[in-house]
């Protein structure tokens, strides 16, 4: 069954295998169970209660080396979000994670593979969160993951007062409820096909995750 899975997860992605499933010798397999609309059957509740969301430090991904990851979330078993954890006062922020996505992180092993794999790699410090949904080498974008201050960049200050500023992308956005309803009704994988002036087909893929902002406006 988990050699089914895989082939499923390089077929289709992660994306559509944890919301329509997978096959397996001619049956259906669910995967994840989505919140339901209301609470009017019981079943349907206690399957959404049922997922296990995880955490895990410090995975090592690739068999050929001791590289780890700092944190990586899963659903079910299948990795869906990659993070790296900086801290200013070890001389480190989310500039230099980054930099360890762009150039120590090889977009060709198995956990960063576009949209079969971990779907959103976050680069976080205690001030700002930055995010991409395809490694690319050096050419990865990054965009902002932040609240915003005063109208421009960055976070304000943490509403309980402690001393890190990115505690919503823990407890707003990563929070079990919240990264499920991303998962269930936010991502979306746009795929582009165009024919060149010679008769070739190129097929352009991109997943889209929502930023901070827009996923507050749609929720409120």
């Amino acid at each position: 069954m988990l050699e089914s899975l895989c082939k499923w997860l390089d077929t289709y992605g992660t994306l559509d295998t944890l919301r329509h499933g997978f096959k397996c010798f001619g049956k259906t397999l669910r995967i994840a169970f989505f919140r339901p609309a209301h609470g009017l059957n019981p079943e349907l509740e206690a399957r959404y209660r049922a997922n296990r969301l995880g955490l895990t430090r410090q995975l090592h991904f690739s068999p050929r080396s001791e590289q780890s990851l700092d944190v990586v979330l899963s659903v079910n078993g299948i990795p869906v979000v990659t993070l790296e954890l900086k801290n200013p006062l070890s001389g480190q922020t989310a500039a230099n994670a980054i930099h360890q996505y762009r150039h120590d992180r090889d977009p060709r092993e198995q956990i960063f593979a576009f949209s079969k794999r971990a779907l959103v790699h976050f680069a976080v410090d205690t001030e700002e969160a930055h995010m991409t949904t395809r490694l690319a080498g050096s050419s990865t974008t990054f965009l902002p993951f932040n609240r915003g201050l005063d109208g421009g960049a960055g976070n304000p200050p943490d509403r309980e007062g402690r001393n890190y500023k990115t505690a919503y992308l823990w407890e707003e956005v990563l929070q079990r409820d919240s990264l499920l309803d991303l998962l269930a009704r936010f991502l979306h994988l746009d795929v582009q096909e165009k024919t060149t002036d010679d008769g070739k087909k190129i097929r352009k893929e991109s997943l889209i995750f929502p930023r901070y902002h827009q996923l507050q406006a749609v929720r409120q």
